[in-house]
């Protein structure tokens, strides 16, 4: 089974962002989707917005893919000048993780959760 990363980057909107319409937030957004998706087929992207609940960061981008590489390369491609540029979003953090790390190793581990 290929494993699958996960990577939740915490967004904080700059004022110039923040005075965007939501129907141009939505378009920038949907932007950023189009060039992940045709330069980056490996992953894919889901985003948050927690403006509302956190003060630490306003939105969360939640990145998923088997190749660690396009990830990479598709951040980089997406900050120099792109829509995770200066101009838009200062990335207050990203947390790397992998999802249910073990359980495909240790077959004992999902029938340990059933009993807790």
């Amino acid at each position: 089974m290929q494993r699958r990363y996960t990577f939740f980057m915490l967004l904080r909107g700059t004022p110039l962002w923040r005075a965007l319409e939501l129907d141009e937030q939505h378009a920038r957004h949907d932007e950023l989707l189009v060039r992940v998706f045709e330069a980056y087929p490996e992953l894919s992207l889901r985003r948050f917005d927690s403006a509302a609940f956190a003060s630490r960061c306003s939105d969360v981008l939640v990145w998923e893919t088997s190749d660690v590489a396009q990830y990479h390369d598709a951040i980089a491609a997406l900050r120099d000048g792109g829509p995770l540029g200066p101009v838009w979003f200062e990335i207050v953090e990203v947390i790397p993780a992998v999802e249910d790390h073990g359980r495909e190793r240790d077959p004992l581990l999902p029938l340990w959760m059933s009993t807790v």
